[in-house]
């Protein structure tokens, strides 16, 4: 029985929107190509840090972390940062070798992200070579809408040209790899479906009415996932596959004919049509091509690593309520009300426009008339600042007393940093907090936090002495945390 293009009519031009976008160049590849050995600056087993990036992860690490309440934050260095970059290197080797690639949970996910890249990359190529898009239909396009660039509207008119293309593709990819239904498990398949819907084998909360992943996961025995609901050449599709498709829906968008022999056809026609069209990819040998193997594989690590914290995590014991208290009466500074400034501030392109600005405010010149004329937020009121929104500039901003100018300093702006004078408008100190069940949970909070960091600290350091690594030193000479984070210089211009 001929299968049913239903994919195509329930969001499928989705997808190859999503494609055309990469080819057009505004998707980069995940995962920067390999170091060359002059750029890097470590290495572990077979991975290569390179400069790159660690200066980015670097500018990420410098931004305050909201979770660290009110103890000093650790300086952070090029030689913290890399060393936090090794430990989870070594994590994932150490995950691989204790065989969690082959999770379920990790393999699942894994082989969704590499099906739809696969899908994605056929795709691209096949829309571009098999669509013609002319001159006078782009200039169609902008004329109707003069806002679009032309390679917009190059790529919407791709996209009113791929539906009954990609529809005939389909259909020969269903003569090629032989699919066909096996309709006689259907009827058994909704049955098994009625069962985890209605009969969980465990209570799952007032409400949640579906079927939960963890119960796919659980519920159906192997015989059950291995009941056969289609095959094509080199693979089949079984009823654990239609359950991740199922799984794929969220529960409000999901058909509600599933207990029918139709509505699971329905939706195995729905399930099944990335798998072949991942099939004819990988056919094609799009799963040899070096980027996507790369970032499979950056994304195959992410999870591991995941999963490596998520079980060292469950290691930490709990604190009972003695050693909670303890721990809030010997730590209650962290505890406090934060200390607060509230302050104007003025937003300079360069450390010079910042030494003119602080120039001609010390010659008398009105704040506020400054900043109108020359801060590139000019319209940003007065706010309130603490030591977890301003991290590393917090020391110097709070020896400003009321009315006093300070800077020029450096400051968190968009997203990296910018120069800028600051008036300190009102200073609040911190104020110690009695104990209390109210506050009981953010010990509570504060004391795993630590705990869990010293436990990964520990296992980090017994992993880099369990796999050989080397450091750089050299290279990482002149690297400053404050000079690598991106300055917006769109917006100083």
């Amino acid at each position: 029985m001929k299968m049913q293009h239903v994919l195509f009519r329930r969001g499928f031009m989705l997808v190859v929107v999503g494609a055309a976008i990469v080819v057009a160049g505004c998707r980069p590849s995940e995962v920067q190509p390999v170091a060359s050995s002059a750029e890097a600056v470590a290495a572990i087993d077979d991975y290569v840090i390179a400069k790159d990036e660690l200066v980015q992860r670097l500018a990420q690490s410098v931004r305050p972390q909201r979770d660290t309440y009110n103890r000093p934050a650790e300086p952070v260095t090029a030689e913290s940062v890399l060393h936090e970059m090794l430990v989870e290197k070594a994590m994932v080797l150490e995950g691989r070798a204790l065989g969690y690639a082959e999770d379920e949970s990790v393999a699942t996910a894994i082989g969704r992200y590499r099906q739809r890249r696969l899908i994605q990359a056929f795709l691209n190529d096949y829309v571009q070579e098999n669509i013609p898009v002319t001159q006078a239909e782009i200039d169609e396009k902008i004329v109707a809408d003069p806002n679009m660039s032309p390679e917009q509207a190059r790529l919407r008119v791709l996209q009113g040209k791929a539906q009954p293309v990609l529809q005939t593709l389909y259909a020969e990819l269903q003569a090629k790899f032989e699919l066909k239904r096996v309709e006689r498990n259907f009827a058994r398949a909704a049955q098994i479906h009625q069962r985890l819907l209605t009969q969980p084998a465990e209570p799952r909360g007032r409400t949640i009415f579906w079927i939960t992943n963890y119960q796919i996961q659980n519920e159906l025995s192997r015989d059950e996932r291995d009941i056969v609901l289609a095959t094509y050449t080199g693979g089949q599709f079984t009823l654990y596959d239609w359950f991740k498709a199922l799984n794929e829906i969220a529960p409000p968008g999901r058909p509600k004919d599933l207990n029918t022999a139709a509505g699971v056809g329905r939706l195995l026609d729905r399930g099944i049509e990335p798998v072949i069209l991942a099939a004819e990819a990988v056919a094609r040998g799009y799963d040899k091509k070096e980027d996507l193997v790369r970032d499979i594989r950056a994304r195959e690590d992410m999870a591991i690593l995941g999963k490596m914290r998520t079980d060292k995590y469950k290691e930490v014991p709990q604190p009972d309520d003695e050693e909670i208290q303890a721990y809030f009466e010997q730590n209650q500074e962290m505890f406090a009300k934060e200390a607060t400034l509230k302050i104007d501030q003025i937003w300079c392109k360069d450390i010079e426009a910042a030494k003119e600005v602080r120039k001609a405010l010390d010659n008398g010149a009105a704040f506020e008339t400054v900043k109108a004329a020359h801060s590139l937020k000019a319209d940003e009121p007065a706010r309130n600042v603490y030591a977890s929104s301003e991290g590393v500039f917090w020391e110097d901003l709070w020896k400003g007393e009321p009315d006093a100018i300070v800077g020029p300093i450096k400051g968190f702006y968009e997203n990296g940093i910018q120069w800028r004078v600051v008036k300190v408008l009102e200073k609040t100190p911190a104020e110690l907090r009695p104990y209390s069940d109210s506050i009981k949970n953010q010990v509570q909070s504060a004391m795993m936090a630590q705990r869990s960091k010293d436990h990964i600290d520990r296992y980090g350091a017994s992993l880099l002495s369990k796999y050989p690594h080397e450091i750089y030193a050299e290279r990482l000479k002149g690297i400053d945390p404050l000079a690598v984070t991106a300055i917006e210089s769109d917006s100083a211009r």
